[in-house]
């Protein structure tokens, strides 16, 4: 994610100005999603972060924010009003902070001791002077240490310092090409984003539920882990129309599948994964249902066929990348 570093988006982050202005304010909102995970249906799908279970909230906070924009700008304040959610260079976190909603934590959330931190951010930026909040006045963590600990892929690395390579919320949605493999295996079978650190923190426990229907779940019914491998471009785009899953791609998204599969250990997903290895058009996907189809060989004891599959590819593939997989694989 370079493109953070560029000169205009630090310059965006370090001044709002340069993005309204004449600005004398921000609003800050938070909106919670669902704070618990269904089991039975993570059982069923793998493991998504419980923020992009239901429709992408960039469209949920827009609708919300629209609302609110239109209000500042009528009377009495003709405000001009400009509204982001993960939408622009703005250090939401840290506004967030300084207008009162709560602390950064020490996985880098911030924390609402009202809310916990199962929620999203957004901004309204304001050219009107308003009524400032007190910043939150200290961190509340104390001594805890269960987000640090619990993290699978050690990527909480100081408080309140996260190195996003590490990272399987990075790892499974901004990460573009193929996932380390020293790092697969610690994934489990979160195939789109994560949410240990949250899950694990005190202050979650009394989270409230979402008021928003929008961000409630998707059932996915009908859809398995290993039947999301039958997707092609078309059918994930529908599947997953409106969703923030869309962001990671049909290819990137079968990756994650992969791995997941690949950590479950079933047997009985080989044939969606040997199908996968030898007919989907993607090398992407192919090299990660070699890793799986691996996993699973070694859990499961010889497995001759898919010893045969992984070796025929290790030698025919035309991607360097899904050879060097199948071959890793077959050793």
């Amino acid at each position: 994610m370079h493109y953070l570093a560029s000169p205009k988006h630090r310059e965006r982050r370090h001044d709002p100005a340069r993005m309204l202005r004449g600005i004398k304010a921000i609003a800050c909102i938070a909106m919670c999603h669902e704070p618990r995970l269904d089991e039975s249906r993570a059982q069923r799908v793998g493991r998504i972060a419980r923020y992009a279970g239901g429709d992408d909230y960039h469209h949920v906070m827009r609708d919300r924010l629209r609302i609110l924009e239109r209000e500042f700008r009528g009377a009495p304040l003709h405000a001009r009003a400009l509204w982001y959610s993960d939408t622009g260079a703005i250090l939401e976190r840290a506004w967030a902070e300084r207008s009162g909603l709560g602390w950064i934590a020490k996985n880098a959330c911030l924390i609402s001791p009202k809310l916990g931190s199962n929620f999203l951010l957004a901004e309204l930026l304001i050219d009107r002077e308003l009524e400032p909040d007190s910043p939150f006045p200290l961190h509340q963590c104390g001594t805890c240490s269960s987000c640090i600990d619990a993290c699978p892929t050690q990527a909480i690395v100081a408080p309140q310092q996260v190195d996003a390579r590490r990272c399987i919320s990075y790892l499974t949605i901004e990460l573009r090409g193929p996932i380390p493999r020293e790092l697969r295996p610690l994934i489990g079978e979160w195939i789109f984003g994560c949410d240990i650190c949250q899950d694990v923190c005190p202050w979650n426990r009394f989270a409230p539920p979402a008021r928003e229907a929008r961000l409630h779940a998707r059932e996915l019914e009908g859809w398995t882990l290993e039947g999301f491998l039958s997707l092609d471009d078309s059918r994930f785009a529908e599947l997953f129309a409106g969703s923030p899953i869309r962001r990671t791609q049909r290819s990137g998204f079968l990756r994650n599948v992969c791995v997941a599969l690949g950590n479950r250990r079933d047997a009985s997903t080989v044939p969606a994964l040997m199908r996968a290895l030898t007919l989907d058009p993607e090398p992407l996907v192919r090299g990660h249902a070699a890793w799986a189809l691996g996993e699973i060989r070694r859990a499961a004891g010889a497995m001759a066929h898919v010893l045969a599959a992984l070796l025929e590819a290790a030698d025919s593939d035309g991607d360097p990348f899904v050879r060097d997989e199948a071959r890793m694989a077959s050793s």
